[in-house]
């Protein structure tokens, strides 16, 4: 069984590549305080920021990307 079981991908869409590169940017420089739980992934598609989980568990992939989310809407 692999160590990070559950993963997802967040696709979020921007008007432009130019916006989607200053959120991931931005973004990226907070680092997942649960390091050894969870490897996160951002990266950008032409006008869409990828955000790509994964987790050892489902709580703390819901809580990341919860916290995430949190994070983008800021």
């Amino acid at each position: 069984m692999s160590e990070f079981p559950h993963s997802t991908v967040v696709t979020v869409p921007f008007g432009e590549p130019r916006l989607a590169r200053i959120a991931s940017e931005s973004l990226q420089v907070d680092r997942e305080l649960s390091g050894d739980k969870l490897v996160r992934t951002i990266s950008v598609d032409d006008a869409n920021l990828v955000v790509s989980f994964t987790a050892n568990s489902l709580r703390v992939l819901r809580v990341s990307i919860n916290g995430f989310m949190d994070s983008l809407i800021l």
